[in-house]
């Protein structure tokens, strides 16, 4: 097993042993509450295409009241915090999403983006090799990390 994919195969086991605090950890699902379509999370993703990320913040915890098991609003509720400078919030968000859902592509790519943000070059790197094993092919997600970690290490 080369070095690279130990460190890959590591970080995986970290991101599911890492214990967040109580508070960042996903509460018991509601499931009556819970609905297919969710106003409050639609109108959160269209906010952050509006780049109105505070506003879009409340929306997903709402969102995630109802349903705690949703990873993409855990994902996009990283993201508006990190846009926000809230890293640590962040961080446990997107753990949180890779939590339910350990192969979602966006909140590695935007994990690896706060790592590289908060000065872990190293960690975003071993969550890109990460992405290269889970698709190898065409693959946005890894694609815009991959990019954001030259653009990284061109500018330093």
């Amino acid at each position: 097993m080369t070095v690279s994919l130990l460190r890959a195969a590591l970080l995986a086991l970290a991101v599911f042993l890492a214990a967040p605090p109580a508070s960042a950890m996903p509460p018991e699902a509601d499931d009556e509450a819970a609905t297919v379509e969710d106003a409050d999370y639609e109108r959160a993703v269209a906010l952050i295409w509006a780049e109105e990320f505070a506003e879009a913040e409340p929306l997903l915890q709402a969102s995630l009241k109802r349903d705690p098991r949703n990873a993409d609003a855990w994902n996009y509720l990283g993201f508006v915090t990190r846009k926000q400078g809230k890293f640590a919030e962040a961080r446990q968000y997107y753990l949180n999403a890779l939590r339910l859902d350990p192969g979602h592509l966006q909140a590695m790519e935007y994990l690896g983006e706060l790592y590289l943000e908060s000065g872990e070059a190293e960690l975003a790197m071993e969550l890109l090799e990460r992405l290269k094993v889970l698709c190898p092919a065409e693959c946005e997600a890894r694609d815009a990390l991959a990019a954001a970690i030259a653009a990284r290490t061109a500018t330093n």
